[in-house]
């Protein structure tokens, strides 16, 4: 009924592939790497307001808010590649990233990096690279405590702009994103309340109107490598993100066509091809192993759920030290920074990252 799929044939005990379009199609897709599409943020009745990056949108649930072109944003829905929002009235909200500017710390990285850190908790500095960096360490053990290598920091800060909570587990950014939204879901179970995340190599930060009940979290399963495989889908968009990258599997695998290099196909036409099998398999045949190999590829390359299982088991069998200092102290300052880049300001970002710095180093003495 469907001879484009079709492909081999059985003939004297060997397969064999008997349309040519077909072996030459197969043989255009031998090598295929497929690169993140972009996706048009919109107003729902208004101007286009940019474009960003399909991974960041697919992460983002139907109310979640995000500051992109300096607004502040509410998630509506996705579809036909564009990100349909409306204005927020909240100035909080996750600040979108190109992924080409991120080379997130490996494991044998970080390692090494709180190895480093346990030697300075010691007050050991070798190398001239740790002594450059010796006053501002000597700082953030002065104002809050600079970790041993069994030791998780949480750092409780009150500004203007809310209730902050600091992690460093110095893991690297892509398990910080993932430890990000697990444990705002996780805090959320306990009691509503709404987080603003932002996170670098180093840790992460839960920013919230309200105190969070960090102990009752703690005390509970905040650190527990347990329910993961359901918690970590719960907390982001799993399933839209296993639709879209659906779409990679179903150009590797020849389910679409992506066209010939003089008539290539749009992101939009290839997700609507891709989306259409993705909906049937999730109908009829829900055991397709296309379609788990979408959702066991979103935990492991866009979530990494196998290193962040690792990390909670590492954070679970540490002790947790809860600092509260009087002013942000040099670990969670590229944290504030970070958030600050996105918010609409008639100063520079320079300007005014230099001047929180210049009242950081006037309160360092």
């Amino acid at each position: 009924a469907y001879p484009e799929y079709s492909r081999v044939v059985t003939r004297d005990g060997a397969y064999v592939v008997e349309d040519p379009a077909i072996a030459r199609r197969h043989r255009m897709a031998i090598g295929t790497i497929v690169s993140d599409a972009h996706i048009t943020v919109q107003y729902l009745r208004g101007a286009r307001l940019g474009s960003v990056e399909e991974s960041f949108i697919a992460r983002l649930k139907p109310g979640d808010r995000f500051i992109f072109a300096g607004k502040p944003l509410e998630f509506v829905r996705v579809r036909d590649m564009k990100a349909w929002v409306r204005r927020a009235s909240s100035v909080r909200g996750a600040i979108p990233r190109w992924m080409g500017s991120r080379l997130p710390l490996s494991g044998e990285l970080a390692a090494a990096l709180r190895a480093r850190l346990e030697e300075a908790h010691r007050g050991v500095f070798r190398g001239p690279e740790m002594e450059a960096v010796r006053p501002v360490l000597e700082i953030q053990a002065r104002w809050s405590r600079i970790p041993a290598a069994d030791e998780l920091l949480i750092e409780r800060v009150r500004t203007r702009e809310g209730h902050h909570l600091f992690f460093f587990p110095f893991e690297g950014r892509l398990v910080h994103e993932g430890l990000a939204a697990l444990f705002a879901y996780r805090i959320s179970r306990l009691r509503p309340i709404s987080f603003t995340l932002a996170a670098n190599d180093y840790g992460f930060e839960l920013l919230s109107p309200d105190p969070a009940p960090l102990e009752e979290a703690l005390s509970g399963d905040l650190l527990s490598p347990q329910a993961l495989v359901a918690d970590v889908p719960a907390s982001l968009n799993a399933a839209e993100m296993a639709r879209r990258q659906f779409r990679e599997i179903a150009r590797v695998a020849g389910l679409v066509f992506p066209g010939y290099p003089h008539a290539g196909k749009t992101a939009r036409q290839l997700q609507a091809s891709s989306g259409l099998f993705f909906d049937v398999f999730q109908r009829y045949d829900p055991q397709n192993l296309l379609l788990s190999q979408a959702h066991r590829e979103v935990l492991e390359r866009q979530l990494e759920s196998s290193r962040l299982g690792r990390t909670l088991e590492r954070l679970s069998a540490s002790r947790v030290v809860v600092t509260e200092p009087r002013r942000t102290p040099p670990f969670a300052f590229p944290l504030l920074v970070d958030r600050t880049r996105q918010s609409v300001s008639s100063e520079s970002l320079a300007d005014r990252v230099r001047r929180m710095q210049l009242a950081l180093e006037r309160a360092a003495g």
